[in-house]
């Protein structure tokens, strides 16, 4: 027999069919509704009902006032404040709001004298109570100007407390905590002489506050109220067991007359428990589906009901059987899991009823509302070369790209088939992706708000989205709110999606709720502006509070529930989620403006009374359960709450309760299996053969006229013909994207095209290279390739200056040497060659971009510059006598640098026009690192032969490359992982391939 068909057997017993006037009280609404199912079983005539209310209907119903809603409270409280301190700005006090109302509240509940509390936070007290704590001989503590801040603040709470309280009772209103004061000190009028209230039960209560202790003491010791405890002998008995606190507190107090009911239930009953580790927290709910699916389908319910379970126990079996009528409670410690939970329950599951709300946090609603808010309050914001802050009001790409991949936005593109316009002859694409494309093809990191409406075309949702809000006028953001929420409503009647049609009701409500509010607020004299920053904290706490209440069958025999819903009810299979430390129980963490010591002096709940009562809870629910399941995640989580490992209540079962049990408790820890049984996981050696089709795509690829063999394509196959793969046939590549901040590939960039400026216009025509030229190209180039970047602040300008400092040493490096004449800057060269395939002749063409050809009187030089550090397989300027036997095999970084020079060279050579004007003299190819200016060209001779001709170059070099290519083409060899994991360290496809 359960607790509550027990509590309802007894209060049937004590006064039959007429049960008018009758009061029964209980934790939750929950525990009401099975209690009334209960009383309604012990007879079959029809009866009058008691009067069957949850704690919190009774006291508010009892005590005469009404509940005020979160947002009318929050501005009675400012109201006060003002009249205290009229320069307290909204957005400094909704900060701290929220955290004051909830100590106001807990002081109330647990009656604690208000002036005992804050004269206990003054000044002359504070300073009393830490100089005795001081060493014998220290200097005495006495107030300083901060000091003085900080016992000002509790004077003012003071005053507060006592001005909110008056406003309230004036308009016949309460918080909480200030119905729960008010009934419990005028208890006597209103409930015990009141004849309406012939008798009175607690039911099921545990952790009582002062307030709820006075109330009951009155009522039982008048003779007019019964407390029925639920309780057992394995937490009463044990001094120990935190489960027990307050229930021995109470039954040693005696207040409550004779003790009821101590069971015992958690050690003298068959139960099996199941411990189950889970990587993340996702997966604890598709474990959860699975384990109740499983027991539904009338499976034993040891190991071998656990489908994807491997137990220790897989023979055993319960001593009873698994039957879908048993009752069972999936009970979540984190309630965010309870979509993924409701998604991973079987088809066959029709009827359940969940006893928690959706939070509106967790709807596709609150993410674009979020997003929104980002958007608008962004500014670029950076530090003139004079030294002048600047701040424009400017939207960040990344937050425009966000908000417009919103599932709704999307949504709303879809049905309005909104596309691109035609610009340049391109084909028309989904306007939404056209603009994301034009913001990083643009590099735009900041936009303004004309040029985003321009690039909406038009359309009525961008003047929406990117108008912008004046910063202290919420009331213009609510307004755009209503606006968007009405450009929606085809994107809500096309999905039919009836949760998030529910949390738009409940969001449009919240605002005009706020709009009422904030209205009344700005017709009061005197009132502060509220801002929009504040009012999207204040919008945040308010969601934070807001829930979707689910209806459903409340007699079904799956519940879905947090961990305080289960209060008073029982259940003969438990799954319990999250029962990880530092979820269950919660970390020790109080929120409030009271220090712990005094909450400890005057006796308020501090996190020791916590996580008492969450044991209590936890022990409470497995009273009478058979099967349990506790689900814990084995790794951290993103905030640090939990800790990988599972609640220290686990260790108590493992190590207290099942020795406690002689037997009659079975812990098992299974493990979940993922995949087929008997799979193995294994990353496989990956490799991709050159199939008839990979060989067609390959020779076209290597003769097509506007691809070829790039010095950059032939590094990659003989470093890693896997990242060849990736790149050159399948195209892989790493999503294009923004770049607030320079990266490498830009800076070079940046350096090539003010280089490639330098010698164009003025080296090749003989003009002068001044300091003051340098830097005026630079800043030209900057602009042009940077595009609408800053280099104003932060990593830019450190760049900026870099660049300033490595085009002057260059320049000043290059008027040292002497006859140098540039010939040619960023040339593309090509040539083609024949390579016999297959029995035909495939044309392949060679190409490569050279950066500069100099010209000095007694040889050329091909130079490439590089941004990062050369290092050549040798430096001393003599060749590599071994060249040809390793410059195709070689796959370390260096011999990457080495092969470019190879076929730079090559390709000079063989252009006519090119090898004609530099005849007579040596061809020589290298680099110049910007990061080693000083060392001049870093070269390597490069040549097959001693005293080596042209021709014989040109002939060494062709012969090699059709043997390149020749391998490339062969289809016994596959594409390959590179053995050499240094050419993995920065490689784009490492995650691919597993290294």
């Amino acid at each position: 027999m359960t607790f509550l068909e027990k509590a309802a057997q007894h209060i049937y017993e004590q006064h039959g069919p007429r049960q008018d006037d009758i009061w029964v009280i209980l934790p939750t609404r929950r525990a009401v509704s099975v209690f009334q199912q209960h009383l309604a079983e012990q007879t079959d005539l029809p009866f009058l009902a008691p009067h069957t209310l949850a704690v919190d209907d009774f006291i508010t119903q009892a005590a005469g006032v009404q509940l005020i809603d979160p947002v009318s409270l929050v501005f009675e409280l400012y109201t006060v404040f003002q009249e205290i301190d009229e320069k307290l700005e909204f957005e400094q006090f909704i900060g701290w709001a929220s955290v004051l109302l909830a100590d106001f509240d807990r002081m109330d509940q647990y009656l604690v004298k208000p002036s005992a509390l804050f004269s206990y936070l003054t000044a002359a007290q504070a300073l009393e109570r830490w100089n005795l704590e001081l060493p014998a001989g220290a200097k005495p503590l006495t107030e300083t100007p901060g000091t003085q801040r900080y016992f000002k603040l509790f004077e003012n709470l003071q005053t507060a407390y006592y001005a909110l309280r008056r406003r309230l009772t004036e308009q016949g209103l309460a918080y909480r905590g200030m119905a729960y004061r008010k009934l419990a000190e005028g208890v006597d009028t209103l409930v015990r002489d009141n004849l309406l209230y012939e008798k009175v039960y607690f039911v099921g209560f545990n952790a009582l506050s002062q307030s709820e202790e006075r109330i009951m003491k009155v009522l039982t010791e008048a003779k007019k109220a019964e407390v029925l405890w639920d309780a057992d002998d394995y937490y009463l008995r044990d001094i120990g067991q935190e489960a027990g606190y307050f229930l021995r507190k109470y039954r040693n107090e005696g207040w409550s007359g004779p003790w009821n009911w101590t069971g015992n239930d958690l050690t003298g009953t068959p139960k099996h428990i199941r411990v189950v580790g889970v990587p993340n927290a996702s997966m604890q709910a598709k474990v959860a589906g699975q384990v109740y699916a499983d027991w539904t389908r009338g499976g034993m319910g040891g190991g071998d009901g656990m489908g994807g379970m491997d137990g220790s126990s897989k023979k055993q079996s319960l001593p009873f059987p698994a039957t879908p009528a048993l009752r069972t409670a999936i009970v979540l410690a984190d309630e965010t899991l309870l979509v993924p939970v409701l998604y991973s329950l079987d088809t066959s599951v029709k009827n359940l009823n969940v006893t928690m709300g959706l939070s509106l946090r967790n709807s596709l609603l609150f993410t674009l509302i979020d997003a929104w808010f980002e958007l608008q309050r962004t500014v670029a914001e950076f530090r003139t070369r004079d030294g002048r802050d600047i701040r424009v009001p400017r939207f960040h790409h990344r937050h425009i790209v966000k908000l417009l991949n919103h599932p709704f936005i999307r949504q709303y593109e879809r049905i309005h088939q909104l596309m691109s316009p035609d610009v340049e002859n391109e084909l028309p694409k989904p306007l939404l992706s056209w603009v994301n494309e034009a913001i990083i093809k643009r590099q735009w990191v900041y936009l303004n708000e004309k040029e985003m409406l321009e690039l909406g075309q038009g359309d009525p949702l961008f003047k929406a989205l990117f108008t912008r809000w004046p910063a202290d006028k919420p009331q213009v953001a609510i307004r755009a709110m209503y606006e968007l929420i009405d450009l929606l409503r085809d994107v809500y009647r096309d999905s039919q999606d009836a949760i998030e049609i529910e949390y738009l009701y409940l969001f449009y409500t919240l605002l005009q709720q706020l709009e009422t509010t904030l209205d009344r607020q700005a017709g009061r004299e005197g009132a502060t502006p509220v801002t929009v920053r504040s009012f999207r904290q204040f919008l945040n706490e308010l969601i934070r509070q807001t829930s979707i209440p689910f209806t459903s069958e409340g007699n079904s025999n799956l519940q879905v529930m947090g961990m305080l819903e289960t209060r008073a009810l029982d259940f003969e299979r438990v799954i319990v989620l999250s029962v990880n430390e530092g979820v269950f129980p919660q970390p020790r963490r109080l929120n409030s403006l009271i220090p712990f010591d005094i909450s400890k002096d005057l006796n308020l709940p501090t996190y020791r009374e916590q996580e008492a009562v969450m044991a209590y809870h936890f022990y409470r629910l497995l009273q009478r359960a058979k099967e349990v399941v506790l689900l814990y995640t084995t790794s951290t989580d993103a905030y640090g709450n939990s800790k990988g490992e599972p609640s220290r209540f686990v260790r108590q079962l493992e190590y207290e309760l099942v020795p406690a049990a002689q037997g009659r408790i079975t812990l098992t820890k299974p493990a979940v299996r993922f995949g087929k049984t008997g799979q193995s996981l294994k990353v496989a050696d990956l490799m991709v053969p050159k199939t008839d089709t990979i060989r067609a795509q390959l020779k076209k690829m290597l003769s097509d006229d506007d691809k070829g063999l790039f010095p950059t394509a032939l590094n990659q196959y003989i470093s890693c013909s896997m990242r060849f793969y990736f790149s050159r046939l399948v195209e892989i590549s790493e999503e294009e994207d923004v770049e607030e901040r320079m990266g490498a590939a830009e800076f070079g960039s940046w350096l090539h095209e003010t280089l490639e400026t330098l010698d164009q216009e003025y080296r090749m025509k003989d003009r002068p290279v001044t300091e003051a030229v340098i830097l005026e190209v630079l800043d030209q180039q900057f602009s042009k390739v940077m595009k609408g970047r800053l280099a104003e602040s932060g990593m830019n300008l450190l760049l900026y200056q870099t660049a300033r400092r490595l085009m002057l040493d260059f320049q000043r490096k290059q008027s040292e040497l002497h006859g140098l004449k540039v010939l040619a800057t960023e040339e593309m060269y090509h040539t083609y060659l024949d390579v016999p395939v297959d029995g035909e002749t495939l044309r392949v063409k060679l190409a490569g971009k050279i950066d500069r050809i100099e010209e000095y009187p007694d040889k050329i030089q091909i130079i490439d510059y590089k941004t990062g550090s050369v290092k050549l397989p040798s430096e001393n300027g003599k060749a590599i006598t071994d060249l040809k036997d390793r410059l195709l095999v070689e796959t370390d970084s260096n011999w990457e640098k080495m092969r470019q020079l190879w076929l730079y060279k090559y390709l000079l050579l063989k252009n006519e026009g090119r090898r004609k004007e530099v005849s007579g003299k040596p061809v020589e190819a290298g680099f110049y690192s910007f990061r080693r200016i000083k060392d001049g060209l870093i070269t390597n001779t490069v040549q097959f032969g001693r005293d080596e001709t042209p021709e014989q170059y040109i002939a060494e070099s062709e012969e090699m490359l059709r043997k390149l290519i020749t391998d490339m083409l062969d289809g016994t060899k596959a594409f390959e992982k590179t053995q050499n994991l240094k050419t993995c360290e920065y490689c784009d496809y490492k995650t691919i391939c597993g290294r």
